[in-house]
C-alpha cells in the first residue's frame, strides 16, 4: 500500500504532514505545468535576448564606422561575418522556441491536445499576415540547410537638418538577395516569387520578433490560469507545512513510501520550493509584449 507524506528531508527529527494520494498527485501535476511554464518563457527569452544582441551589434558595427575609417575589403567581410552568426543565432533560437511550444503547452493544459495545437496554430496567423515572417522562415530553412542569411550590407550616411543643427545620421542596411537564394534549389518557391530583388533584414527580424512576441503573449494568456492554479497548489502546501512546523518550511517534500511510517525511504518525492518559479515571473516581467517593434529604432541624437 502507498502512503504519502510532506516532511523536510533530514536525519533529524521534524514535523511529516500525512497527505492523501489524490493530493499528491496534484502536486506532482502543478510542479510539471509550472516546469514547462518556465521552459516557455526561458526559450523566449533567448529568443528575445538574440534579438536583442543582433540590435546591440548593428549599434556598435555603426558606432565603428561613425569613428573609424574602416573601408577595406577585409573589413566589410567582417562586419558580415558577425551579422551572419547574430542572424543565425536568433532563427535558431525561433526554432527552438517553435519545435518545443506545442508539448509545453499540452503540459500546462492537463495534456490535452488541442490546445497545444491551438498554440501552434496562432504561428498560421502570422505567416498568413506578414509576408517578413514568411521570407524568415525559409531564410531560416535555407540556414539551416544551405547557406547564410547576410549577403550583402550598405552604411550609409547623409546629413539632415541646416546650419548648426545639421546632423550627420549613420546606418547600417544588411539584405538577403533573390540572386543569392536562387542558388538554392530548395527555397520555398512561393515565398521566393513575392519577395523584391533584396530584402532589408534589419526591418524584417523586427517583424519577425515582433511576430513572435504577439504569439507569447496568446500563449500567456492561454495557460495563464492553469499556471496560477498549479503554483497556489504548491504554496498551499507550503503554507500548511509552515503553520505545524513553526513557520519553517525550507527544504520540504511531499514523497511517497510503502509503509505507513513517514521514516522509511521514499520510492517517489517532489521538491517542494517556488524560487525557481520565481524565475518564470521575472523572465514574464522582464520580456514585455511588443509587436510592434519594427515601428521603432535607437537614435544617438543629442541635438
Amino acid at each position: 500500500m502507498k502512503h504519502f507524506f510532506i516532511k523536510k528531508m533530514i536525519l533529524g527529527p521534524t514535523v511529516a504532514l500525512k497527505i492523501e494520494e489524490q493530493e499528491f498527485d496534484k502536486i506532482k501535476h502543478s510542479r510539471e505545468v509550472l516546469l514547462s511554464a518556465k521552459a516557455i518563457e526561458e526559450k523566449y527569452d533567448l529568443l528575445v535576448s538574440n534579438f536583442f544582441d543582433l540590435e546591440k551589434e548593428i549599434l556598435s558595427q555603426v558606432a565603428q564606422q561613425m569613428i573609424f575609417e574602416q573601408d577595406s575589403y577585409q573589413h566589410f567581410y567582417e562586419i558580415e561575418s558577425v551579422l551572419n552568426r547574430r542572424v543565425v543565432n536568433l532563427l535558431t533560437s525561433t526554432k527552438l522556441y517553435y519545435d518545443q511550444l506545442e508539448k509545453h503547452v499540452r503540459t500546462c493544459m492537463k495534456n490535452e491536445k488541442e490546445f497545444g495545437k491551438e498554440a501552434k496554430g496562432y504561428f498560421s496567423y502570422e505567416y498568413d499576415t506578414y509576408f517578413e515572417y514568411r521570407f524568415m522562415e525559409a531564410l531560416r530553412n535555407h540556414v539551416q540547410h544551405y547557406g547564410l542569411a547576410v549577403h550583402s550590407l550598405s552604411l550609409p550616411s547623409k546629413w539632415i537638418g541646416d546650419g548648426e543643427k545639421k546632423e550627420m545620421i549613420n546606418q547600417l542596411k544588411i539584405f538577403s538577395t533573390k540572386e543569392q537564394l536562387s542558388q538554392n534549389k530548395d527555397f520555398k518557391k512561393v515565398v521566393f516569387r513575392e519577395m523584391p530583388e533584396k530584402v532589408e533584414l534589419i526591418k524584417a527580424i523586427r517583424i519577425y520578433v515582433g511576430c513572435f512576441s504577439h504569439v507569447h503573449k496568446r500563449v500567456r494568456d492561454l495557460i495563464e490560469r492553469n499556471v496560477s492554479l498549479s503554483r497556489a497548489t504548491i504554496e498551499d502546501v507550503i503554507h500548511r507545512y509552515k503553520e505545524t512546523n513553526a513557520g519553517d518550511a525550507v527544504g520540504i517534500y511531499a514523497y511517497m513510501v510503502e509503509v505507513d511510517d513517514p521514516t522509511s525511504t521514499p520510492t517517489e518525492k517532489i521538491p517542494l520550493l517556488l524560487d525557481w518559479d520565481d524565475v518564470r515571473l521575472n523572465l514574464s516581467k522582464k520580456n514585455r509584449f511588443f509587436p510592434k517593434i519594427s515601428r521603432s529604432y535607437v537614435s544617438g541624437s543629442c541635438l
